[in-house]
């Protein structure tokens, strides 16, 4: 939780938490609207039903609008017959977002005009549908590579990864795919994270597996090659946790969400 009105300048995306006057608020989403003219030791936010609150800074916790992100429309005044839609985030453009509604249009919006809408949680069923993977152990240089501030450093630990756990590089393909559209990289994200394009990796290749649309290519041989063409890419998105990149290689090469999800259904 950070202290303070400037830790939540206009556009920025927050969750509530701790409000006691309106508990059916804690854990919404919403994004600021800057400091509230009337009271600056509070913050204007919108929700993703339009409603406009003025809270502490201490009842928000900040979130991360990334690419892939589900997005409720909010706060338009010259385009409000797009408020309420929803959609997901494609990329960054300039000042904008943009966004493929689910109405099938395109649209760019500032940030100030979007709410995350967190994904639904997994019910007993889909937890069990996750893959399993075994759970594997760091060496201790590896994860001391991997938490450094030095991206060269970490580049190296993750190529050294990729070579000895072909799953990482599974993994570092579906964090790329979510930013781009390259044919061969988008087939294998779309194979790996189950169509979802969201970074997790559902589908791991099994031992020869074809993907559907570059059945000729090696798959798995793929995944290594492109992703460490990218290795200071991906240092940047493990130094930044960019899809649970460095949370998967941190819990033995297992996505933390379907952990979580898999612990809450016991």
């Amino acid at each position: 939780m950070t202290d303070g009105v400037e830790a939540f300048p206009c556009g920025t995306h927050a969750q509530i938490v701790g409000l006691a006057s309106k508990p059916a608020l804690n854990e919404e989403h919403c994004v600021s609207r800057g400091p509230n003219p009337d009271n600056a030791e509070r913050v204007t936010v919108i929700t993703r039903s339009g409603s406009c609150l003025s809270l502490r800074p201490s009842n928000l916790r900040l979130a991360e609008l990334l690419p892939g992100s589900r997005v409720a429309v909010v706060g338009l005044t010259k385009a409000a017959q797009y408020n309420g839609q929803l959609g997901e985030v494609h990329s960054w453009h300039g000042d904008r977002w943009i966004v493929d509604l689910d109405s099938k249009e395109r649209k760019s919006f500032r940030s100030d005009n979007l709410v995350i809408v967190p994904a639904a949680v997994p019910s007993r069923k889909r937890a069990a549908e996750e893959p399993v993977v075994e759970a594997k152990r760091l060496k201790t240089v590896d994860l001391k590579d991997l938490e450094s501030n030095d991206e060269a450093r970490i580049a190296k630990a993750l190529v050294r990864l990729m070579h000895e756990h072909p799953i990482v590089a599974q993994k570092c393909i579906c964090c790329l795919a979510s930013k781009q559209t390259v044919t061969v990289m988008y087939e294998l994200g779309q194979h790996l994270t189950d169509k979802r394009n969201d970074g997790l990796i559902r589908r791991p290749l099994k031992e020869g597996e074809k993907v559907k649309g570059i059945e000729e290519l090696d798959a798995a041989e793929q995944c290594v090659m492109i992703a460490e063409r990218r290795a200071r890419a991906l240092a940047g998105m493990c130094r930044i946790n960019f899809c649970d990149l460095l949370g998967f290689l941190k819990q033995g090469f297992k996505e933390p969400q379907f952990e979580r999800a898999r612990a809450a259904a016991q």
